[in-house]
């Protein structure tokens, strides 16, 4: 059984302060009481349920955080009981993490345990300050032992800095009975909220001084992980964003242009000395001089910065943004690698915008909220040719950049000239996606003999998948060892039933060649567990070879939700086999399919046919995804060509000897 709390990988432990040892100003005071009652426990199927789960965000800020220039600031309140339905989930949850973001300060916390006999136990005192990787926060209390009809209760509130905009799940891996989301604010303050598809609106009222925005909900039930799409977008949650502020008569409403403005215009304004040095620098690059298409000449800048010029932390002389420092120390930090990427595009007159994104496994941007937070992943964006790169990220190269950050919606910022004052224009487009047929996996295997089980296998790699394995060349295949590594996650077949005796590689590392040209891979593999010959007939395991190792047999996402994949793509096969003298395929209809949907273009498909031609028998297997996401009727084909591949894997190809 999965723990219910996740492991922490740690850089800092501290005990708390003492001021948490206060009580949390409570917003649920009905709830909190000296001596609660126990709820009965309802069900055994689940270890855990959360009876309640409360949350409030607060922008009625105190007169002492005012008076100490936190007026951008919000509390967040968040109060949630856990009931423990099974001993075996007592056994599991040992620890209790509460986790905080980066900007946020800690108000107050309470916790305590309800024993099944009534009893109360305070656990303040077991409770530790967590620094994660990164810089986040969180607040464990180690050491819980519990019992099956126990109950953890605990009001965490914080201090929210900066941010009048913000997410909230309502929905986890644990079914809840009861769930509600408050906002509150000052009248003066609007706020525009939104919630996930199937869910109520949120109630709008206003009280004397306060704005109250209200969201009830029962029974949600728990959404488990599945490795079919990302989990944290088909969460239920609330979204909001201020969008307007009123003080008397002035009115301030807020739009996405001035936080674009504050992360554009650093990103592309190049003084006069940083122009010239850049200028001296660019003589030296001989690729510039060649005349060259467009989206070759991208490649080539990116590859050449990438390959000579160091990513590294921010410093606090701020050299590492100087484009004068960085091309005299080869060291960047990601706003310098931006600045000075941009810049060199900008010399070559190669048009360029910037786009503010995140990421498809977590939220969102949307045009209507203006959550800042989220606009944190740079791409350049080259309208020419309606493609992007990520200038930070060292393991892409364009066209491709990190797979998760494409298709989505994007910031886009570029700069014009309105009679003869420069202006910043900013609107939203999706992030561009590469062509499937970019990302292209192609394998053909020829088998010796049937007497002689040896396979000569060709594999090409491009666009993603050819990036990913030169990320990993550069990373581990420095060593034999590493290399080895990469092999075995790359070659046909499980490792355990193939011998490679030879094998070679060729453009597995980044280099001057775009990713257009694939990584090639060639081997020689024997496989002798994988032919049986038993009198008249001989039986050759070709599951493996056709249809991969990774298993098929997943079960679909329930209901509305979609399957997601990484990036479109399109893999086939080609494998050739020598019929023996005398003898027939004799199910060659196991090798036969033709599953896709019916568009003129169909999105998605699973194709495969057996043909012989002479003594040699040849199969072809096509399978292709020119999208990532996929619901509705390309949902069941999904389905329909798992189901045809988990079938595949297993098939043996039959020959008989003629009568």
């Amino acid at each position: 059984m999965k723990n219910w709390v996740l492991l922490l990988t740690v850089a800092v432990i501290a005990i708390l302060p003492l001021s948490i040892q206060a009580q949390a100003n409570s917003y649920f005071p009905e709830i909190w009481k000296e001596k609660p009652a126990l709820h009965p426990v309802t069900t055994t199927d689940h270890p855990y349920t959360v009876l309640d789960y409360r949350i409030v965000r607060d922008f009625n800020i105190s007169r002492q955080d005012k008076a100490n220039s936190f007026n951008w600031a919000h509390y967040k309140t968040i109060y949630k009981n856990i009931k423990i339905n099974t001993q075996a989930g007592a056994d599991s949850l040992t620890q209790l993490v509460m986790t905080m973001e980066m900007n946020e300060d800690l108000r107050g916390l309470r916790l305590r345990m309800l024993h099944p006999n009534g009893e109360v136990t305070d656990l303040n005192n077991q409770v530790r300050m967590v620094v994660l990787n990164g810089g986040r926060k969180a607040i464990v209390a180690n050491n819980l032992v519990l019992q099956a009809g126990a109950e953890l209760e605990y009001e965490l509130s914080t201090k929210v800095l900066y941010d009048f905009a913000g997410s909230d799940y309502l929905q986890s891996s644990i079914a809840c009975d009861h769930v509600s989301f408050t906002l509150i604010a000052p009248k003066e303050l609007s706020f525009r909220i939104k919630t996930s598809p199937a869910m109520p609106v949120l109630s709008d009222s206003i009280a004397g001084d306060y704005h109250y925005y209200q969201l009830h909900l029962d029974h949600v039930p728990a959404l488990e992980n599945d490795e079919l799409y990302y989990y944290l977008p088909q969460l239920k949650r609330v979204d909001f964003a201020l969008y307007q502020a009123s003080i008397g008569k002035d009115i301030t409403r807020i739009t996405w242009q001035q936080p674009a403005e504050e992360n554009y215009i650093p990103f592309v304004a190049i003084s006069k000395p940083e122009y010239k040095q850049l200028e001296k620098e660019l003589q030296k690059w001989p690729f510039v001089k060649l005349r060259m298409p467009v989206p070759q000449m991208i490649y080539q800048v990116e590859q050449y910065i990438k390959t000579n010029f160091e990513l590294t932390a921010p410093s606090e002389t701020r050299e590492t943004m100087d484009i004068i420092s960085i091309l005299r120390s080869r060291r960047a930090e990601n706003a310098g690698m931006v600045r000075l990427m941009n810049a060199v595009y900008y010399m070559l007159n190669i048009p360029t915008q910037v786009l503010f994104t995140s990421s498809r496994d977590t939220l969102q941007l949307d045009s209507q909220l203006v959550n800042k937070q989220l606009a944190k992943n740079v791409l350049l964006y080259f309208p020419s040719v309606q493609q992007a790169l990520s200038p930070t990220d060292m393991n892409t190269r364009f066209p491709c950049y990190p797979a998760l950050w494409a298709g989505i919606p994007a910031l886009r910022c570029r700069d014009t000239l309105v009679g003869q004052e420069s202006k910043v224009l900013v609107d939203f487009i999706n992030t561009p996606m590469t062509p499937y047929a970019l990302s292209n996996i192609t394998t053909e295997a020829s088998l010796k003999s049937v007497t002689e089980p040896v396979w000569e296998v060709k594999q090409s790699f491009g666009g993603y998948p050819a990036a990913n394995i030169k990320a990993a060349f550069a990373v581990t295949g420095t060593t034999t060892e590493g290399r080895y590594k990469i092999y075995n996650a790359i070659l046909p077949f499980e490792p355990g039933v193939r011998k490679p005796t030879a094998v070679t590689t060729e453009n597995e590392v980044f280099n001057t060649r775009t990713l257009d040209k694939p990584m090639l891979m060639n081997s020689t593999l024997s496989t002798p567990s994988l032919i049986e010959n038993k009198n008249t007939q001989i039986s050759i395991r070709l599951g493996q070879l056709l249809a991969g190792t990774t298993p098929a047999n997943i079960p679909l996402p329930a209901d509305s939700l979609p399957i997601q994949i990484s990036f479109p793509y399109y893999q086939e096969k080609r494998v050739n086999i020598p019929l023996p003298a005398g003898y027939k395929v004799a199910n060659k209809g196991n090798f036969s399919a033709d599953i896709s949907d019916k568009g003129a273009q169909p999105s998605l498909g699973f194709k495969m046919r057996c043909e012989q031609d002479g003594n040699v028998l040849h199969i072809f297997v096509l399978e292709w995804y020119r999208r990532t996401d996929f619901s509705g009727e390309n949902k069941k084909i999904f389905g329909q060509m798992l189901n045809r591949i988990h079938l595949l894997q297993q098939q043996n190809l039959v020959l008989e000897k003629e009568q």
